[in-house]
């Protein structure tokens, strides 16, 4: 196999980063930001750290953002290898100014709003310095005098409202040095296929390139010739996944890695999905993983997140995983309020 077909790979799975306190982590996506914790379980590869999953309230693909707990890790930095930052859609521009307001109320420094080729976004770092963006799409032709009137007068928001919750991924932007190599390389891997080119406002020196299928660009990767090596710490996102139906699909991205000899992990049972990893040319690490079972296959959905699930392998060893975490607990008490970083007023820039 040559490569893979356009719209084998559906967007994105979920995105996965560092945290430093679970109960701080915690607080933030579900009190601040309004997900649901859909999984509380372990690291799989290190089991006695926790592995943490929020999300729509069923924890559909596409909604869910995955927290690896490593207090003993240094702050990261993006780069190559180590991407910038994920996005979220928000409904509409009025539900996006509704969660200005809200996020202030509750201390937290915005960046924006930001009108960026056809989309308005704010900016915000949580708690470990994620930087996360809460992006609507506008038409092209968007007026900006009407965002100045809708800004003029701040709406009274007490809760976070319906139109308000954040139900999927917009976008993640790893970054690269190089747009031919990996236009080329993540068509013929993944079939994903350029969606737009665009000047980076907030940094002159680099561009964004948007890659997806059809015409969403999940991945946006910011190019900078210039661009050095990150590292991969508490703040950062560890990997990108991306979905496909089931492992049929798995394994046609599998057999096109092993022609170009690609690296790759093999397909990995994570229980409530399947996952294959591999990085791309400037050490992002990917994930492609499938759409199911979900994670509904071993709690009720009404009671998703609420205890400590293990993948029937490592039951065995609960006893001692719990020890673990309740030692990891006492050597790193959590803190709250959290001291917010401010999220640049060029926040797509790379340093």
């Amino acid at each position: 196999m040559s490569s893979i077909e356009q719209g084998v790979v559906e967007g994105l799975h979920h995105v996965t980063l560092i945290t430093s306190s679970e109960r701080v982590n915690r607080k933030f996506y579900t009190e601040v930001m309004g997900l649901r914790r859909v999984k509380l379980s372990v690291n799989q590869d290190d089991i006695f750290h926790r592995h943490l999953f929020y999300g729509d309230e069923k924890g559909s693909s596409g909604s869910v953002i995955t927290f690896f707990e490593w207090p003993h890790l240094v702050s990261g930095r993006s780069g190559l290898g180590s991407p910038h930052h994920l996005a979220y859609t928000v409904s509409s521009v009025e539900a996006l100014r509704k969660w200005d307001a809200w996020l202030k109320r509750q201390g937290v420094p915005l960046s924006g709003p930001h009108i960026l080729q056809g989309r308005i976004s704010i900016y915000l770092k949580d708690p470990d310095g994620v930087l996360l963006e809460l992006t609507c799409r506008v038409e092209e032709e968007f007026d900006p005098t009407a965002l100045t009137e809708l800004y003029s007068e701040e709406p009274p928001v007490d809760a976070i409202s319906r139109d308000m919750r954040l139900t999927l991924m917009d976008h993640a932007s790893p970054v690269a040095t190089d747009a031919a190599l990996v236009e080329r390389f993540l068509s013929k891997t993944l079939g994903l296929r350029r969606v737009a080119m665009r000047e980076n406002p907030h940094d002159p020196s680099s561009a964004v390139l948007g890659l997806g299928s059809e015409d969403h660009d999940f991945l946006r990767y910011i190019l900078k010739p210039s661009a050095q090596m990150g590292f991969v710490g508490i703040g950062s996102i560890h990997h990108i996944a991306v979905k496909v139906e089931g492992e049929e699909e798995q394994r046609e991205v599998m057999k096109v890695l092993d022609s170009i000899g690609i690296r790759h992990s093999g397909i990995v049972d994570r229980f409530w999905f399947k996952s294959l990893y591999f990085r791309d040319p400037f050490g992002n690490l990917l994930e492609v993983a499938t759409s199911g079972p979900g994670y509904t296959v071993d709690e009720p959905p009404e009671s998703l997140g609420e205890k400590l699930i293990l993948p029937p392998w490592l039951e065995p060893e609960r006893r001692r995983i719990e020890e673990a975490l309740r030692l990891l607990d006492e050597r790193y008490p959590a803190k709250w309020p959290p001291i917010y970083r401010p999220a640049s007023e060029k926040p797509e820039r790379v340093e």
